[in-house]
């Protein structure tokens, strides 16, 4: 082999390099965007799995929907601080949790939030935070748990949220 073919191969090495970094790049790109809308259909699987594996917390959860009263941060007199006060509370912070990265996630990529039809999700969480506990929790800790773009965003669309809640939609 003399010199002139070991520049060539060379040269054709380093191309069939490019040529894969370059394909690892684009099919990274691609696919990326699909790590977050898994997850997010994840953490909506979840809730479901909460509720299935634990009626009785969506039972006490659609027992509070009509209420006009704080139940959270009423007196312990008037709503006992047993075993299902908490765990209710934990399920209201986790339906909390998932719609602010539920927000954030499909606020960051416009493909995930066009795999992730993010406009149908905007109007799922609204019609969530409806329930009188979530707007409860949210209103009263919103400022300290949420970051500034999901609570400005919740804020932005308090008409929308302070509409009557769907007796059955949970």
């Amino acid at each position: 082999m003399d010199q002139l073919q070991a520049t060539l191969l060379g040269v054709a090495v380093a191309a069939l390099a490019a040529a894969l970094g370059l394909l690892t790049y684009v099919l990274s790109r691609a696919l990326l965007p699909l790590t977050p809308t898994a997850k997010l259909w994840d953490r909506m699987y979840e809730i479901d799995k909460l509720a299935i594996s634990n009626p009785k917390m969506l039972r006490l959860l659609m027992e509070q929907v009509e209420r006009k009263t704080s139940y959270f941060y009423a007196p312990p007199a008037e709503v006992p601080r047993c075993d299902d006060y908490y765990q209710l509370k934990t399920f209201v912070y986790f339906h909390l949790s998932v719609f602010e990265e539920m927000y954030q996630t499909t606020r960051r990529s416009s493909w995930v939030a066009k795999q992730f039809e993010s406009e149908g999700w905007d109007q799922y969480i609204f019609e969530k935070l409806r329930h009188p506990l979530l707007k409860e929790v949210f209103d009263r800790e919103g400022r300290r748990l949420y970051s500034g773009a999901f609570r400005e965003f919740v804020e932005a669309n308090r008409s929308e949220i302070n509409k009557p809640p769907d007796l059955n939609l949970f």
